[in-house]
């Protein structure tokens, strides 16, 4: 037995990256049912930000449980 075993995992992550100015912003969005997705420059990064919320409320492993709730 692990010490996280039955403990809060990562399912999902969103990273992004806007270094500064006159630089491309960058942003990867990941699920542990296997998207793995990256997008450059402004509209794609905001594009794969809301395609990103739209996956959340939808993955099978995000939304187990919830029903019952």
């Amino acid at each position: 037995m692990t010490a996280l075993a039955g403990g809060p995992r990562i399912v999902a992550l969103l990273r992004i990256s806007a270094p500064g100015r006159d630089t491309t912003p960058s942003a990867r969005s990941w699920c542990s049912c296997g998207r793995n997705l990256a997008a450059f420059g402004q509209r794609k990064v905001a594009a794969l930000i809301a395609d990103h919320t739209r996956h959340r409320a939808v993955c099978p492993l995000l939304t187990e449980g919830k029903e019952a709730a």
